[in-house]
């Protein structure tokens, strides 16, 4: 039987072997799937964890061990329709900054440096060189929700940063109920405004000295990195006309 097909919707040639052998053989141990597939048993449990999120693999414990199995096969379908579902979700993502993909071509190419950062590390650079830079950041579209989830760790680090570098932050998000904030004490240079659901823009975008960076959540996270003066000040332009019309609400009515 030709199994190159696993390989073509997506798994590794472990991945493979660990999933035939379990298919095979009903359950099994990390250690003794190790010895079976000739896979270095670090490796083996990173597999294994990889098959789980993918749906193939399960376990269940006995005594103080944990035996792993393969699901029935026709999991494979249901991981290609989930395959699917994150394709839909990154293309309505593309969709949304499409328009502004499509502008950054008009400008002149010698002024505009563009990069494109995937995954939550890509957040961490952009962070990291809002810090590095030192000037006041405009932002909105956020989701303070997803960063605390995605960087919990290193938001304080973030904000701990922002404070030591006397760096302000100004937010401009939506006006709804119980809508997640960092805290006062944790980001004390962070101020919130609020704006209704009819005047807001969900394009989680920061500003920064002569920088844009526009986040989409998609799977994975992507982060576009624009650097041209003329963008960034039409960007800042464009935030402070927004800033004065947003409303500005006691956020001890929200929680963190």
């Amino acid at each position: 039987m030709d199994m190159s097909i696993l390989k073509k919707i997506g798994l590794t040639e472990n991945e493979i072997k660990i999933y035939l052998t379990l298919l095979k053989i009903g359950e099994s141990t990390a250690y003794d799937l190790g010895k079976k597939t000739g896979v270095y048993r670090v490796h083996v449990y990173d597999k294994l964890e990889q098959l789980m999120d993918k749906g193939l693999v399960t376990h269940v414990f006995k005594g103080a061990k944990k035996y792993f199995q393969a699901t029935s096969p026709e999991k494979i379908k249901h991981y290609l329709e989930d395959k699917k579902r994150q394709i839909n979700d990154q293309e309505k993502q593309v969709e949304l900054i499409l328009p502004e993909l499509n502008s950054y071509m008009q400008l002149p190419k010698e002024d505009t440096h563009v990069e494109v950062f995937i995954g939550v590390e890509g957040l961490k650079y952009f962070l990291k060189d809002i810090i590095k830079t030192g000037k006041e950041v405009l932002v909105t579209g956020i989701d303070d929700q997803k960063y605390q989830e995605a960087l919990p760790v290193f938001m304080q680090q973030y904000f701990r940063d922002l404070r030591k570098n006397k760096i302000f932050e100004r937010v401009l998000t939506v006006k709804k109920k119980n809508i997640f904030l960092f805290d006062k004490k944790l980001a004390p240079t962070t101020t919130y405004r609020f704006l209704e659901a009819k005047q807001f823009n969900p394009t989680n975008t920061f500003v920064y000295g002569n920088q844009v960076v526009i986040v989409t959540w998609g799977t994975p996270v992507t982060a576009v990195l624009i650097q041209n003066e003329n963008m960034a000040e039409t960007y800042r332009d464009h935030f402070e006309h927004l800033w004065k019309i947003a409303l500005k609400i006691n956020t001890s009515c929200v929680f963190y």
